[in-house]
């Protein structure tokens, strides 16, 4: 008798339950992020502040809560048919998908702390919107959207290439 565990198939329930609920939260915070941009009344842009900042910080809550379960129980192993560079890519692309939303939370946190935002919104001086555009963090969350945004596109482009392409069934693995 083999003392060798059965391979993982799937991620557990919780790795799943955070996968899904992370894509659609950023889906959200993200939205909200490009509305804030571009809006031009400073009432909608606090109004708006209200909810993408509280978001944010919820996925980074969430990306850490991942963290450790994807640590703390096995996950399914790369295919052996995939080539060493299709493992290389899966391997960077999930790092991104992990560290590019703690960046953005950190960032977002210098830039409500610089800006006097995370005070006006606790005091309710709320009148102008202050200058963030020459604030580091804000050019940095600025760059880290997008590539974030980049890497959840090559994501999803990934998934739809193995389950229809290949059809070697990847999303089975999370769902």
């Amino acid at each position: 008798m083999s003392n060798h565990p059965l391979p993982v198939t799937k991620y557990s329930r919780p790795a799943r339950w955070l996968h899904w609920s992370i894509a659609a939260l950023l889906i959200l915070t993200f939205a909200l992020g490009v509305f804030l941009d571009n809006s031009s009344t400073d009432s909608l842009k606090f109004l708006l502040i209200k909810f993408h900042a509280p978001l944010g910080t919820l996925v980074g809550v969430l990306v850490l809560v991942r963290t450790y379960f994807a640590f703390k129980h096995p996950r399914p192993l790369p295919d052996p048919n995939w080539s060493a560079l299709v493992k290389w890519a899966s391997k960077v692309t999930h790092i991104l998908l992990y560290v590019l939303p703690l960046a953005l939370v950190i960032s977002g946190i210098g830039i409500m702390a610089l800006s006097g935002l995370s005070e006006m919104l606790i005091t309710g001086q709320t009148q102008n919107w202050p200058a963030l555009n020459e604030l580091l963090p804000r050019t940095g969350h600025g760059v880290t959207s997008k590539l974030l945004l980049a890497a959840i596109v090559l994501h999803i482009a990934a998934a739809i290439y193995h389950q229809r392409i290949a059809k070697d069934n990847i999303l089975d693995r999370m769902r």
